[in-house]
C-alpha cells in the first residue's frame, strides 16, 4: 500500500508538471506567433515564420514562475534540511562540462542520424523535421539573434532549472536515484514532442541529470546544455552518416567520455 501510495504521488508530481508547462507552451505558441506575424507581415496565416518568438516568451514566462517558487521552496529546505532546494555548488573547471556537451552532440548526431535513415520518407520523420525548419529558420538577422538567445540560453537555464532542478528534486525525495534519473530524463524526451528531438533527449537527459548529481550544482548541467546546444547549430557538424560526418561525431563522442570520466573521478 505504501508503495501504492508513493508510485501515485510520483505520478502526480510528473503530470502536474508537465501539464503547466504545456499549458504555458500551448497558449504562447498558439498566440504569439500569430500576433507577431499580423503586426510584421499582415497575415497570421504566417504564424509558422515566428515559432521562436512563442518560445522566447513562453520562457520567459517559466522563468518568472520559477523565480518565485524556488524561492519558496529553498526558504522550506534551508529551514528543514540545511540545504539549498536545488543544489548549486562551485565547479572547478568548466570545460570538463563543455567537453560533456562535445560528447553528447556527437552522440545525438548520430542517434538522429540512424533514426532518419531507418525510418526515411515517414510522416514522423518529415513532420519533426519540417516542425524543426520552420522554428529554427531566420527571416533577417534580428530573427536569428532571437534564435540563439532562445536556443544557447534560454532553454539551458530553463529547461535545467525544471527538469535537474525542481522535477529531480521532487522525485528524488519519493524515489531512488537512479529511477529520479531515468524519470527526469524519460519526461524531458517526451516534453520535447518529436521523435527526432525525443530520442536525443532522452539521452541528453540522462547525461544532465548524472552530471547534476554528481557536481551538486546546477551551473554544470546548464553548461553541458548550453554547449550542446551551441555547437548544435554549426551546419557544417551536421554531416549526415558520411565519412567525414562518422568522423567529427566519434571525435566528439571520444572528447565526451574522455570528459565524463574526469568527472567521474574528481567528483
Amino acid at each position: 500500500m505504501e508503495k501504492f501510495k508513493k508510485g501515485l504521488k510520483v505520478f502526480f508530481i510528473i503530470m502536474a508538471f508537465v501539464i503547466i508547462n504545456v499549458i504555458i507552451d500551448v497558449i504562447t505558441g498558439a498566440s504569439v506567433p500569430g500576433i507577431i506575424a499580423n503586426i510584421k507581415d499582415g497575415d497570421m496565416l504566417k504564424a509558422g515564420d515566428y515559432i521562436i518568438y512563442g518560445l522566447l516568451i513562453g520562457q520567459l514566462i517559466k522563468l518568472t514562475i520559477l523565480y518565485f517558487y524556488i524561492g519558496k521552496r529553498d526558504n522550506i529546505y534551508r529551514n528543514e534540511l540545511g540545504r539549498r532546494y536545488i543544489e548549486n555548488e562551485k565547479i572547478s573547471n568548466p570545460l570538463i562540462f563543455v567537453g560533456i556537451g562535445f560528447g553528447t552532440l556527437g552522440f545525438g548526431n548520430i542517434l538522429e542520424n540512424i533514426i532518419m535513415k531507418a525510418l526515411e520518407g515517414s510522416k514522423l520523420v518529415n513532420d519533426a523535421l519540417e516542425l524543426l525548419e520552420k522554428a529554427f529558420r531566420a527571416k533577417g538577422p534580428v530573427d536569428g539573434i532571437f534564435i540563439l538567445i532562445a536556443v544557447i540560453i534560454g532553454a539551458p537555464l530553463v529547461e535545467e532549472l525544471l527538469f535537474r532542478g525542481v522535477l529531480f528534486e521532487e522525485l528524488r525525495k519519493e524515489i531512488s536515484l537512479k529511477v529520479t534519473i531515468f524519470l527526469t530524463a524519460l519526461v524531458f524526451g517526451i516534453y520535447h514532442f518529436n521523435i527526432l528531438q525525443s530520442s536525443n533527449a532522452f539521452f541528453l537527459g540522462l547525461v544532465l541529470a548524472y552530471v547534476y548529481y554528481k557536481t551538486r550544482s546546477i551551473k554544470a548541467s546548464i553548461i553541458v546544455h548550453a554547449t550542446n546546444n551551441m555547437i548544435a547549430m554549426i551546419p557544417f557538424l551536421d554531416q549526415g552518416l558520411s565519412p567525414i560526418g562518422i568522423c567529427i561525431y566519434t571525435a566528439l563522442l571520444i572528447i565526451g567520455i574522455y570528459s565524463l570520466i574526469t568527472l567521474r573521478q574528481k567528483a
